[in-house]
């Protein structure tokens, strides 16, 4: 009997998260033959290797060291790899996660093949077109023929795009599922004492989205808050982004106030969360990984893809451009607490999507 190929696309260190409890499910399907492509669009070993090793992912196959390109010649330079791939192996299913560029080539390179497309966290819009993350997941989606969404916004909005019902699987963010299965190890890590900080006595901070980051402006004013709310209201302890470090060496900026420090894995790095007063930031996974551990966000941002956090009052967006907009918030988030409601499932996710995926190889 012919087995199924099965092929999973990873690339940035979110979808390591999102992939690790599938990952566990998956190796157990009978009769398939798993291949995992790595991309390479993170490949600082802080961003990328660790992460295979703290969440015990068996190491990918391929590594197609795709990076430090723009964004055409990368997802251009990825399609091509990875159709390479298939011809040696035809797909039988393809795996994506997220909105990365290695999610929309993953889409479109499948797309030629009579495969089954799994998009795990489709249907997110932050209905800013402005935004390559918002591309790549429309593409992704509208090219996919499994859909699971994290929560019931998602599927309205695939449902609105005249994306059919039959195509969409309401699962639960599979973040959740990563977090609950470590979440003692990041409750006992304690990262912030082993860098002389005390619980709850400073803000941890992450600024990575690319329309913040080469903006001059956008990048200036952020920092200088920063660097103002460390000096003045509480400190800020911001693991730095290697492309945000790039943009920010390029400005004639004191910061000397904020405490920078290289990216943490992803216990050591929650374990900070877990200690921080609130949460800083402009990622969407961010977001949602102090919602669990029941901190608050100020989002340097416009809009979210996550509007729910909005609506519960666990995260505020603020304009990056607005000084006083974001001191004024810093000051009301302070000591402020959040109940965790059941937004995103139940920890579920990955047991979920594996039932859907041998339904659908059984076919």
């Amino acid at each position: 009997m012919k087995k199924n190929n099965i092929y999973v696309i990873i690339g940035a260190r979110p979808q390591f998260i999102k992939y690790a409890p599938l990952s566990e499910e998956i190796a157990k399907i009978d009769n398939s033959k798993l291949i995992v492509i790595h991309t390479g669009q993170h490949y600082d070993d802080n961003m990328s290797e660790i992460f295979f090793k703290t969440l015990n992912i068996p190491a990918p196959d391929i590594n197609l060291n795709i990076n430090d390109v723009s964004r055409g010649t990368m997802i251009g330079e990825m399609i091509k790899k990875i159709d390479c791939e298939f011809n040696k192996h035809t797909p039988d299913m393809v795996i994506l996660f997220g909105d990365t560029n290695s999610t929309l080539a993953g889409a479109v390179a499948a797309s030629s093949y009579q495969c089954e497309i799994v998009h795990v966290e489709a249907g997110l819009r932050s209905y800013n077109k402005l935004m390559p993350e918002e591309h790549n997941r429309i593409v992704a989606d509208h090219l996919s023929t499994i859909l699971c969404v994290t929560s019931e916004e998602p599927k309205t909005n695939l449902l609105k795009e005249g994306i059919s019902h039959k195509k969409i699987f309401l699962t639960g963010d599979i973040m959740l599922d990563t977090f609950k299965k470590n979440k003692q190890k990041i409750f006992s890590e304690n990262a912030y004492e082993k860098i002389g900080y005390k619980k709850n006595a400073y803000i941890l901070c992450t600024v990575h989205r690319r329309e913040n980051i080469i903006d001059k402006e956008k990048l200036f004013n952020i920092f200088k808050a920063l660097n103002m709310i460390s000096e003045q209201i509480m400190p800020v302890i911001l693991p730095i982004h290697p492309a945000t470090k790039k943009y920010l060496d390029l400005l004639n900026l004191n910061i000397s106030s904020i405490k920078i420090v290289n990216p943490y894995e992803y216990i050591k790095f929650l374990s900070l969360v877990d200690g921080a007063n609130f949460v800083i930031t402009d990622s969407g996974g961010l977001q949602k990984d102090a919602y669990y551990l029941k901190k608050k966000t100020l989002v340097f941002r416009n809009e979210s893809e996550w509007p729910e956090l909005a609506d519960n009052n666990a995260s505020i967006l603020v304009d990056p451009l607005n000084f006083d907009a974001i001191i004024n918030n810093v000051n009301l988030l302070i000591d402020t607490k959040i109940k965790n409601k059941n937004l995103y499932g139940n920890g579920t996710t990955a047991k979920q999507i594996n039932k859907i995926i041998k339904q659908f190889l059984s076919k």
